[in-house]
């Protein structure tokens, strides 16, 4: 496509400018993606998701940077079965990749002979992308995540409430003692040519901390939702409760639904549907992380889209979300809690859906080398709900 001097954008009102797009594609490519001059990027497109101006921006900034730019525009998959083999061809090489697509979700998945950087893009639309979210520098999250891995990872138990009743806490085993993870459904040993271990998946931006297991943990969920977690595709797509259903959960199974009859019928129709259709077992909460980004706006709810909304609003410390139907992390769909309470060992580090830990001294001046900690800590509140 060759450098552009503006692009010719559509005329429908833009809340950012193009030098806000810009400077956020620079934010991921520079200081998420470690390109280089010289480096061979492929920009890999979902057809009726990513926005074509949006693409065409980071084209563009990969091209000022030295990159020898490739793009390509696929379909959405259903599934890590339903990879194209031209398209994992294409993300084998190169030593960028940036996925405006959902096929970043199940690349452990998939067996290729892969290397190189890969980037999940969440923010595909041009608001999204030029939104603060996507203009914090990409090193602030690094910084917050490099301090908050030892806290989170001294600790022995947590405890995550919500307003609307939820109760749910568990234990975390000391280092080297933790219980086997189930195994991932990775294509059978006959049919892997490589893991792809010699690639880096990263996100943009960076929104959540670790994944903690939760099948030794019991409480009790407020479900609203059931949202995709971006490993197949369903019909429908999630779905959308009439009124919120409580579970009851011991040692990570489901053992009781207590709501309106309609809503707890239509939660486990659907449950059953979906572990039914991938052979998993459907009552199961296998692990859970929370949004760390408070820059994560969402003015899109559920209702514009179960998929859409999820993978976007999940970095925001208003949603703490749990993996469910399936023993193996993340499962096949997510059960998103909003404005919740987590404590580890008995301090709030998260509290009615505020990132509290960031509000450390501290840790506001060792983020202040990277960026302006007002800037990147400001609470977006709106999350479409």
């Amino acid at each position: 496509m060759g450098t552009l001097e503006r692009l010719s954008v559509n005329p429908a009102p833009r809340r950012y400018s193009e030098d806000d797009v810009r400077r956020a594609a620079r934010n991921m490519l520079v200081g998420g993606c470690g390109m280089k001059a010289g480096d061979e990027v492929l920009i890999l497109n979902e057809n009726g998701i990513t926005e074509a101006a949006v693409s065409d921006v980071i084209e563009d900034e990969a091209r000022k940077l030295g990159g020898r730019v490739h793009v390509m525009w696929t379909d959405t998959v259903k599934g890590p079965e339903d990879m194209p083999p031209s398209v994992v061809k294409a993300f084998e090489s190169p030593d960028v990749t940036v996925f405006n697509h959902m096929i970043a979700g199940v690349l452990r998945m998939v067996p290729f002979n892969g290397r190189g950087m890969k980037m999940l893009n969440f923010l595909q639309t041009w608001d999204q992308l030029g939104s603060p979210f996507g203009q914090v520098p990409y090193t602030v999250w690094l910084e917050v995540l490099k301090n908050l891995g030892p806290r989170l990872g001294q600790a022995r138990q947590w405890r995550i409430t919500c307003p609307l009743g939820s109760d749910f806490s568990g234990t975390i085993a000391p280092p080297g003692q933790s219980p086997k993870p189930a195994k991932a459904d990775a294509p059978k040993a006959e049919d892997a040519k490589a893991t792809g271990d010699g690639f880096t998946l990263r996100t943009f931006p960076l929104g959540v901390c670790q994944v903690f297991d939760s099948m030794q943990a019991s409480g009790r969920l407020a479900v609203r939702w059931l949202t995709p977690s971006g490993i197949h595709v369903f019909e429908p797509n999630g779905i959308a409760l009439p009124s919120p259903v409580m579970i009851e959960i011991e040692n990570g199974r489901i053992t009781g639904f207590d709501g309106d009859a309609e809503a707890v019928s239509q939660l486990r129709a659907y449950m059953e549907k979906c572990g039914g259709e991938m052979g998993k077992e459907p009552y199961l909460v296998n692990s859970w992380h929370a949004g760390i980004n408070p820059r994560c706006g969402v003015t899109a709810g559920p209702d514009q889209g179960l998929d859409q909304w999820m993978y976007m609003v999940h970095a925001n410390p208003r949603i703490v979300h749990f993996h469910t139907i399936g023993a193996v992390q993340p499962g096949e769909m997510s059960i998103p809690v909003v404005d919740p309470t987590i404590e580890f060992d008995g301090e709030k580090l998260w509290d009615k859906g505020r990132f509290v830990f960031l509000d450390q001294p501290a840790l506001r001046e060792k983020v202040r080398a990277h960026g302006d900690p007002d800037f990147a800590f400001e609470h977006e509140l709106e999350i479409g709900v």
